[in-house]
C-alpha cells in the first residue's frame, strides 16, 4: 500500500523554534507529586494514624465500603508507581483522585475536600499540558503551510504500515484495558453479594471485593488515558501528519535523530559499480557467487580495496581538494567507520513521513527512485529530543 505525499523542507531557523512540550518525565512526575501529596494531606485529614489498627470498615459491609477501599488501595498504589505511568499520569491522576473523593464524599469523611482539591489541582494541570499540546500542533500545521514545496512524491508501503502499526498498537493496548476493566468489575460486582451485610471478622479481615475493583478502576482509568492519547494522535495525523513528508536540517530541532539509521560507509552504489574500469562488482559475485544484482540494488555492494576507481590505491593518490569533494561519498570511508557529519544543518537533510508534533514524531524514511520509504515494514516513530540532550559536532568541520 502506497500514497502520494506533499514535501515541506523547512529552513533551519524555523526547525529549531519550532516549541516543544515539557519533558515526559517532568508532566508525569508533576501529575504523580499532586496524588502523592493529596494522598498524604487526606491521611492527615482523617487523622490516619489514631485508626491504624482499626477494622477496615465498621459494622456490616457496604457497597460504599466497597468503593471507599478500592479507591483508598488505588490511591496508595498510585503514589508508589504513578511515576512509571510517564505521561499517561496526566490523565489518570484527577481519576483516582476523584475516583477517592466521591466514597470519601458520600460517607461523611473530613478528607472529601482534600480529595476534591487534588482532583481540581491535576485536573488543572493536565488541562495546562493539552493546551501546549495544542500549541505545538497548531504550530506544525502553520510551519508545514510556510514550508510547502510544491512536490510530492510517492510513500512507500513500509513506511505506511510502519505509521498504521504504531497506531494499532496503540488500540490494542486499549483493548486489553478494557477487557482488564471488565474482568476486574465482573468479578468485583460477582462477589459483592457474598460480602454484603457481614461484618470485618466475619469476612476474614480484607474484602476481595474492594481489590478486584481497585484492579477494574486501575484498568479503565488506564483505558481512558489510552484512550486520549489515541484519540489525540489520530487527531494530529489526520491533521498535519498522514500526507506530508518532512525534509528536516540535520542540526537541532524537535526531531534530530533516531535509531535504525543506516551506515552505507564502506558501499558502493550499484551505478558506480557498473562504471567502466571499476572491478568492485566482479569481486563482490567472486565473494557471493549466489547474491543477484536484483537482490543488492538498493543497498550497493561492497567497494573493493584493489579497484582502480575505488580501491585504497586510488584513495591514496587523491589530493585534499579532491578528497573533500568526495568526502560524502560513502565507498571513500571504512565499512566500520561512520559517514563524517556536515557542518551546514541545511547540507543534508533527514525524512520523516507523517511528523505530527509530539504525538507522533514520524517514519524514519530514505530516498528511493521516484519515492520514499522506510528501511522494513516495522520502524519505531522517531523519539521528540529535548535540546540539552542534542549531540555536539554538528557545528564543527
Amino acid at each position: 500500500m502506497a500514497l502520494t505525499g506533499t514535501i515541506v523542507r523547512p529552513s533551519v531557523e524555523a526547525w529549531a523554534a519550532l516549541p516543544r512540550r515539557a519533558r515526559v518525565r517532568r508532566e508525569g512526575t508533576f501529575a504523580w507529586l499532586i496524588g502523592v501529596l493529596t494522598t498524604a494531606g487526606a491521611f492527615i485529614a482523617d487523622r490516619g494514624w489514631e485508626s491504624l489498627d482499626d477494622p477496615a470498615w465498621a459494622g456490616a459491609y457496604r457497597v460504599i465500603d466497597m468503593f471507599g477501599l478500592a479507591s483508598i488501595l488505588l490511591a496508595v498504589v498510585f503514589s508508589v508507581f504513578g511515576c512509571l505511568l510517564g505521561r499517561h499520569a496526566l490523565v489518570a491522576a484527577p481519576l483516582v483522585l476523584s475516583a477517592a473523593a466521591m466514597p470519601h464524599t458520600l460517607d461523611g469523611y473530613a478528607s472529601a475536600a482534600v480529595w476534591w482539591l487534588g482532583a481540581a489541582v491535576s485536573a488543572l494541570w493536565a488541562v495546562i499540558a493539552a493546551a501546549r499540546s495544542w500549541h505545538q500542533l497548531r504550530a506544525v500545521w502553520r510551519l508545514a503551510q510556510a514550508s510547502l514545496t510544491g512536490r510530492t512524491t510517492a510513500v512507500g508501503p513500509n513506511a505506511v504500515r510502519s505509521g498504521n502499526r504504531a497506531f494499532r498498537r496503540g488500540l490494542l493496548r486499549l483493548l486489553l484495558f478494557l477487557a482488564a476493566a471488565c474482568g476486574g468489575w465482573a468479578l468485583a460486582f460477582g462477589m459483592l453479594p457474598a460480602e454484603l451485610g457481614r461484618t470485618y471478622e466475619e469476612l476474614g479481615e480484607e474484602s476481595s471485593s474492594s481489590f478486584f475493583a481497585a484492579a477494574g478502576t486501575a484498568a479503565s482509568i488506564m483505558a481512558v488515558a489510552e484512550a486520549v492519547r489515541q484519540g489525540w494522535r489520530g487527531f494530529a495525523m489526520g491533521r498535519v501528519g498522514r500526507s506530508l513528508v518532512w525534509e528536516i536540517p540535520t542540526g537541532p530541532g524537535v526531531v534530530s535523530w533516531w535509531p535504525y539509521a543506516r551506515n552505507d560507509a564502506g558501499q558502493l552504489p550499484m551505478d558506480a559499480a557498473e562504471a567502466p574500469g571499476c572491478n568492485c562488482l566482479a569481486e563482490f559475485h567472486r565473494s557471493f557467487p549466489d547474491a543477484e544484482d536484483e537482490v543488492v540494488g538498493d543497498q550497493g555492494i561492497p567497494a573493493s580495496d584493489y579497484c582502480p576507481l575505488h580501491g585504497i590505491d586510488r584513495i591514496n593518490e587523491l589530493t585534499a581538494g579532491e578528497f573533500t569533494a568526495l568526502a560524502e561519498e560513502p565507498w571513500l570511508w571504512d565499512a566500520g567507520s561512520c559517514l563524517p557529519e556536515p557542518a551546514d544543518p541545511d547540507a543534508s537533510r533527514l525524512l520523516l513521513y507523517g511528523f505530527a508534533g509530539h504525538t507522533f514524531a514520524g517514519i524514519p524514511v530514505r530516498k528511493h527512485p521516484g519515492s520514499v520509504d522506510a528501511d522494513f515494514p516495522d520502524v519505531h516513530p522517531a523519539h521528540e529530543v529535548d535540546p540539552e540532550a542534542f549531540g555536539p559536532g554538528w557545528d564543527k568541520p
